[in-house]
C-alpha cells in the first residue's frame, strides 16, 4: 500500500467516525434537552409548592396571633374579675 493509498484510508475513516460522532452528538443534544424539559417542569412544581406552603404557613401565623390577643383579653378579663 503506497502512501496516497493509506491517507486515503485514513482519511476516509476520520470522515466515518466524524459521521459518527456527528450524529451521536445530534442524539445527546436531543436527549438533554428532553431532560432539561423534564427538570425545569420539576423545579416549577417545587416553586408553586414553596408559594403554597408560605401563604399557607402565613394564614397559620395570623391565627396565631389572633388567638395569642384573644387569650391575652380574657386573661386580662380574669384579672380585673378577681378582687
Amino acid at each position: 500500500m503506497s502512501l496516497w493509498e493509506a491517507m486515503a484510508l485514513v482519511g476516509t475513516m476520520a470522515t466515518i467516525l466524524g459521521v459518527f460522532i456527528t450524529i451521536y452528538g445530534i442524539i445527546n443534544n436531543r436527549t438533554l434537552k428532553a431532560e432539561a424539559q423534564g427538570i425545569r417542569e420539576i423545579l416549577l412544581r417545587m416553586e408553586q409548592g414553596q408559594s403554597e406552603a408560605r401563604r399557607e404557613m402565613a394564614e397559620a401565623i395570623e391565627r396565631l396571633g389572633q388567638l395569642i390577643v384573644v387569650e391575652g383579653e380574657r386573661t386580662r378579663e380574669a384579672v380585673r374579675a378577681k378582687p
